[in-house]
């Protein structure tokens, strides 16, 4: 084993599903590692959205477990999530992190994000040295005075906020029934066109660029030379997305509510600008590595690939995430690159059973310590691996719905589609199955993944015992 502790270096990739990764020809950066290196194809994400999985995997817990993310978004008053991220917090102030045990063992430990969930205003970036909050200026810099519109909302703090929902009431007073509905359906598309150009979410980079610059700057003239642990978050996967396509509808509601058809064609737009976004992002990880090997990170390190959750573009009649775990939710790429004398290790080791990314908590501190050199399939293998949707994220708006839902129908769908949404999901994999739980709201399904991966085939009827015993687990994992 090594005598100087590893730099540990996590490249999480907000937003990317599996199986537009491995083998996917135009992502040649993280292809190549996936062949040299340790690659956990049937990674699962603990969570569905990204609060949930981060704090899954920062405090070693299942979601359900976490009560600050398994609380019900949609109602409850301060249950919602703030909008602007000033009293939400994802896990309790008093929680121990990854983060915090690195620091015990000696590590600097450094947060660069590109997502306003995870930062320490959240509470998912205790037990960092430092934390980047990239987002804050990348994402406005290409409509900076739009942007400064939208944050007159979040200077102005609750007064503000209650004085644009009285408005909204007195709107759903004095305005007819069609001019209301219209009304505000445009204003959503048009809020929702308008915070793009504000953040240059339809642009490829989301902050690719910015992040690399201050992990080239920081390690030019901050850097310690004490070991490491990076984690590096990346949004260029995440929605909006570049579609070419003027007017396009991006917002899921709209189409998860029946007001526009969830058609092929806007389907296959919105992930080939995926795609477009992946490939670029792609070369963004080559620029970091190529960074890290620069300034003398990967003489002795591991670098991780992964991601917080997937994304759906239609399948089973459902968009992005913060959805039940489908395969395309659920399963996210996770690739462990060993290097040494800033050479990558040929390790070329694949590993097909399902593997939780929460069990990387445990096998980083492991690597930390030098119980083992390299992840060379030593993450913890549960016999059964879960995640879990314990309802949708998208809350805050949920006040203002109810009130022009009498007199709105494109409010009223809205609505009641996030409350469709708003249910209870596990999915439990194991023995070749998964089996995806309701709880009672609805009948339960059960697939085989390695032979029917789309999910198209229900097999529950026929496999009963087998159901029921995937089920049981749930109570084991408590």
């Amino acid at each position: 084993m090594a005598d100087q502790p590893k730099n540990i270096i996590v490249l999480l990739l907000d937003t990317v599903r599996a199986s537009d990764v491995y083998g996917n020809k135009a992502l040649s950066t993280m292809n190549r590692l996936a062949k040299s290196a340790t690659s956990y194809r049937n990674a699962v994400a603990p969570g569905t959205w990204t609060a949930p999985t981060h704090a899954a995997l920062f405090t070693n817990r299942r979601v359900s477990q976490i009560r600050q993310v398994s609380r019900n978004f949609l109602k409850g008053g301060t249950y919602k999530i703030d909008p602007w991220l000033v009293k939400t917090k994802f896990i309790g102030r008093h929680s121990m992190t990854m983060a915090h045990r690195l620091q015990e063992y000696g590590y600097e430990s450094i947060l660069l994000s590109n997502n306003p969930f995870v930062t320490s205003f959240t509470n998912l970036g205790m037990g960092f040295n430092s934390v980047h909050d990239i987002w804050r200026e990348s994402n406005v810099k290409y409509n900076k005075g739009l942007a400064s519109k939208i944050s007159m909302v979040l200077s102005g703090g609750s007064a503000a906020r209650a004085a644009m929902m009285q408005a909204s009431y007195l709107l759903t007073r004095i305005l007819p029934r069609d001019t209301l509905d219209k009304l505000y359906l445009d204003l959503r598309k048009r809020l929702s066109e308008g915070v793009s150009k504000a953040d240059g979410t339809h642009r490829l980079d989301r902050g690719a660029n910015d992040t690399n610059k201050i992990l080239e700057d920081y390690l030019s003239y901050k850097y310690n030379y004490k070991p490491h642990f990076l984690f590096l978050n990346y949004m260029e996967a995440h929605e909006n997305y570049p579609v070419g396509r003027k007017g396009m509808t991006q917002d899921k509601w709209v189409y998860l509510s029946g007001l526009e058809e969830m058609d092929d064609y806007s389907m296959n737009a919105l992930h080939r600008g995926y795609l477009r976004r992946l490939k670029y992002l792609d070369n963004k990880v080559k620029r970091t590595i190529e960074i890290l090997k620069e300034r003398g990170m990967l003489e002795n390190a591991t670098v991780i690939i992964t991601s917080d959750h997937g994304q759906l573009f239609g399948e089973h009649g459902m968009l992005y995430h913060s959805m039940p775990p489908y395969e395309g939710i659920a399963k996210v790429p996770l690739i462990a690159a060993n290097y040494s004398n800033g050479k990558l290790e040929k390790i070329r080791d694949s590993v097909e059973n399902p593997v939780s990314l929460s069990s990387l908590h445990d096998a980083i501190l492991n690597l930390a310590v030098g119980r083992f050199d390299y992840l060379n399939g030593n993450l913890r293998r549960d016999r059964y691996v879960i995640c879990e949707h314990m309802g949708i994220s998208e809350g805050w708006d949920e006040k203002l719905l109810r009130m022009l839902a009498p007199r709105s129908r494109s409010a009223a769908q809205i609505l009641k589609a996030k409350q469709k949404h708003n249910r209870k999901v596990t999915a439990v994999y194991g023995n070749g199955m998964k089996l995806l739980h309701y709880f009672g709201k609805r009948k339960d399904q059960l697939y085989n993944t390695e032979k029917d991966p789309s999910e198209s085939d229900n097999i529950i009827d026929a496999n009963r015992a087998l159901a029921l015993r995937l089920a049981r687990s749930l109570s084991a994992h408590n």
